[in-house]
């Protein structure tokens, strides 16, 4: 017990205290020891600079310690990373939260490495960070074995097709309708000197004899009638069978698909048991084949050694099972039947099913020849040839026909089956049914942007949910590329399939995680409804096709239920794309013109080139009407190329004739502005007519900078070198980003009408408004607001200092010569 000097004296107190440090001092060093011996540790600045590495750190990157302070991560970077990746781990990390993530490094000396690792922020007193910890755990050797796992699968399945004991062949007719192989795989092909690379595409003639080949082909001209087709033939010393199958959409032979099997053993055998019973023994021992034989109570007497390899029982095993035993219940009759018949004198053979001595089934082609010994039938000889590879063939071939490769749905001719086969019950049932035609909207941009490789990870994700999402109830297909249609086949209300079609676009709302990205999808869809949309399976295909574009005109996101009033839209917009293509060798455009004006001083400053379409016998067609078609069909890109060279011609024209020169600028189209050679067609244009790029602006939508950066980066800064000024059109509609006009170095964008009608009087559009116009001068760039259409708008701009306007309160987009006139008498 402490006396109460001790507890008074202030001596005391010093000693405690500096026990006290003693040991936590001697805690600290032996924590720093065990993360040092057990983890790999690294302390930034907020910069990223290293200020402190542990022994774990600089044993695994080759780098002293003096090589490593001072650095930032850079000096270990493998390159196997893109940036985005590491701007979202900064972005994550500046915010406070912990990272955690796999990274690739490079050693000193060139050797790489994966670490996982967790980035922990320090925050100060602000809880802002200030300096970053990061663990780091050496991964390097499970990400080999995941590498090499993922090697071996690939093998494998490599291994699979190309050690098929058989042969499996396709053919297809090509443009010219000729029969050609479009496949050759598996031992036996193989060892005939067949295989797919040196025979594609090469018809029976080209591959065989002439003798050989005129017979081939007059089974495969059979089998495109629709018909099954088997035979023999002697090829190259071997006899084979042949067995092909035609592969159908709709009532077409679109291929053939055919499985060979060596069958000269198999018939050398059987002929041999008839001709001479002296080479029984010999060909019983050495066959391949499970052979052995009953008597004639069924009752199993001698099996050959193979039948052990086949069905894996021991001889002595194999005597005491019968042959009821063995084989697959539902094959019993087929057994009993064809043996029955050979005991009356009748070979058989016939197709069944065995157990194999673990449990799993074997598939025979089994042959029953009666054993006859002095006239009389003693017994049944059975010789089974193992074809278990030949009907998984024959079963993927069977499930390829009619589901999907890639999502393991329903193909196009199993949805148009199974559609058929509902309609048939639905007739006899007074059933109402809904077919479905799903498109996922923009799903190209996946492809073009991240890949193929991506955008079919992606639509396995979106089956297997659309899958779910429709229950057992329904039925889903992939019909090809992004397009889907699901059948409901029983509906007492429209309501019904509206519910499934709202369900479907809600489950496409929550994100897709692929690779590192993530992916936002929508779809639009067509509805048709039996029996008012149609009572067969090409009116309801047809009319759902109808309704999808529909809801495509929509705004897609959206589902239409089918109308007969889309029928004659569908006509005219066929007619329309039609007339459409012939319009530009018609001489059927023209330009029109709409002022863009000073707030300031209400003078004309520049102009909008605007392309009409004058048809001969619809008259002036609204661009909302024509211009989505031109950008679907891709006519938008050589209209584009025409208005820009009608603007030259009109400038060369206005400084013959006087007239005052302005810019005018003119609208591109996302696909022409990413094509590499545009900024030289803009150069090569303005030569032809001598005319100044500062007389010619460009104006795009923000989507057109959203793809391809390095490129669009590109073409901006050649055609900023012609002096042409880009504007985003637009804008607020889309990205609206200010970052991507200051790293793109644009010179102005143009406010959407959306934002300024009626601006005086609401109060939201006004402060996004102000607050654009605000930014945009900050950035030092041009403001231009579109759809100005009154004083007060005017005024409302005017005061905020946006000093272009555009819109009907001074005109309309109208004719060269009307414009001419404003522009030189004023407005």
């Amino acid at each position: 017990m402490e006396t109460l000097y001790q507890q008074e004296n202030p001596l005391f107190t010093l000693i405690d205290n500096y026990q006290d440090i003693i040991a936590l001092n001697r805690e600290l060093s032996e924590l720093k020891y065990a993360l040092d011996e057990s983890s790999i540790l690294a302390i930034t600045d907020q910069r990223g600079i290293i200020q402190v590495v542990n022994k774990k750190f600089c044993e695994l990157s080759k780098y002293t310690r003096e090589e490593l302070i001072g650095q930032d991560h850079r000096m270990i970077n493998s390159g196997y990373h893109s940036k985005e990746f590491f701007r979202e781990m900064w972005k994550t990390i500046g915010s406070g939260e912990v990272w955690k993530g796999e990274i690739q490094n490079r050693t000193k000396d060139g050797k790489l490495y994966w670490v996982h690792t967790t980035i922990v922020p320090i925050l100060n007193e602000k809880g802002k960070p200030y300096r970053y910890i990061s663990f780091r755990v050496d991964i390097t050797e499970q990400k080999q074995m995941e590498a090499e796992f993922q090697k071996s699968l690939k093998d494998d399945f490599n291994q699979t097709v190309n050690t098929l004991e058989n042969g499996i062949f396709k053919m297809k007719r090509d443009a010219d309708g000729n029969i050609v192989y479009t496949l050759a795989e598996g031992k036996l092909l193989q060892s005939m000197g067949f295989n797919t690379e040196s025979h594609h595409n090469k018809s029976p003639y080209e591959v065989f004899p002439k003798d050989i080949a005129s017979i081939k082909l007059l089974h495969y001209q059979k089998a495109f009638t629709g018909q099954s087709v088997q035979y023999e033939i002697d090829l190259f010393g071997r006899l084979v069978y042949v067995d092909v199958t035609p592969i159908k959409q709709g009532d077409k032979v679109v291929e053939l698909v055919g499985t060979v099997y060596d069958i000269t053993e198999l018939r050398n055998t059987q002929k041999q048991l008839q001709e001479n019973r002296l080479l029984y023994q010999s060909l019983f021992q050495h066959s391949q084949d499970a052979v052995f034989t009953f008597d004639t109570k069924a009752k199993i007497v001698t099996i050959n050694p193979a039948t052990e390899r086949v069905l894996g029982y021991s001889i002595e095993n194999f005597k005491k099972k019968s042959g009821a035993e063995l084989i697959v219940k539902e094959y019993l009759s087929i057994h009993r039947s064809c043996f029955e018949k050979a005991l009356k004198g009748e070979p058989q053979n016939f197709e069944m099913a065995v157990y194999h001595q673990n449990g799993h089934q074997i598939f025979l082609n089994v042959t029953y020849l009666p054993i006859i010994v002095d006239q009389k039938i003693t017994g049944i000889y059975s010789i089974g040839k193992d074809i278990t590879e030949q009907k998984k063939i024959q079963e993927l071939n069977a499930f390829l026909a009619t589901h999907d490769e890639l999502t393991e749905l329903l193909n196009r001719r199993g949805f148009e089956e199974k559609l058929k086969n509902v309609i048939t019950y639905s007739q006899s049932s007074k059933q109402k049914l809904a077919v479905m035609y799903n498109d996922l909207d923009r799903f190209k941009n996946v492809n073009d942007t991240l890949g193929h490789m991506i955008g079919d990870q992606l639509l396995e994700q979106i089956s297997r949910r659309l899958n779910i999402q429709i229950g057992d109830d329904n039925y889903i297909a992939r019909m090809g590329g992004d397009e889907f249609m699901v059948l409901c086949p029983s509906i007492d209300m429209d309501e019904e399939a509206a519910n499934v079609a709202t369900n479907i676009l809600t489950c496409l709302k929550d994100p897709f995680f692929i690779e590192g990205y993530e992916l936002f999808m929508t779809a639009s869809i067509g509805i048709s409804i039996y029996p008012t949309a149609g009572d067969n399976v090409i009116d309801l295909m047809k009319h759902a096709d109808i309704a999808l574009y529909k809801a495509k005109d929509q705004g897609r996101n959206n589902f239409q239920i089918y109308s007969a009033v889309m029928d004659k839209m569908s006509y005219q917009s066929f007619f329309l794309e039609r007339d459409l293509r012939k319009a530009l060798l018609n001489h059927e455009f023209i330009v029109h013109l709409q002022p863009r004006v000073d707030s300031r001083t209400r003078k004309i400053t520049s102009a909008e080139a605007l392309i009409r379409w004058n048809h001969p016998r619809l008259g002036l067609i609204p661009p909302s009407d024509f211009i989505p078609l031109a950008e679907e069909t891709g006519l938008i890109i050589p209209m584009g190329k025409w208005i820009k060279k009608r603007v030259c011609e009109l400038l060369v024209q206005w400084k013959e004739a006087g007239i005052p020169l302005i810019p005018i600028s003119i609208n591109i189209s996302a696909q022409r502005f990413l094509q590499k050679d545009f900024a030289k067609s803009v150069r090569e244009t303005l030569e032809e007519y001598g005319v100044d790029g500062e007389f010619l602006e460009i104006e795009i939508t923000e989507n057109s900078l959203m793809r391809n950066e390095a490129d669009v980066v590109q073409t901006i800064q050649d055609l900023k070198k012609l002096g042409i000024k880009i504007y985003i059109d637009d804008f607020g509609t889309g990205y609206s980003s200010f970052s991507y006009l200051k790293s793109f170095k644009l010179d102005g964008i143009k406010i959407d009408r959306s934002f300024i009608h009626n601006i005086s009087s609401q109060s939201e559009n006004a402060g996004i408004t102000s607050a654009m116009i605000h930014l945009a001068r900050i950035l030092k760039m041009d403001v231009i607001a579109e759809g100005v259409e009154t004083e007060a708008e005017l005024k409302f701009l005017h005061d905020h200092r946006c000093n272009q306007v555009q819109g009907y309160l001074f005109s309309k987009p109208t004719t060269i010569g009307a414009f001419e006139k404003m522009l030189v008498e004023g407005i």
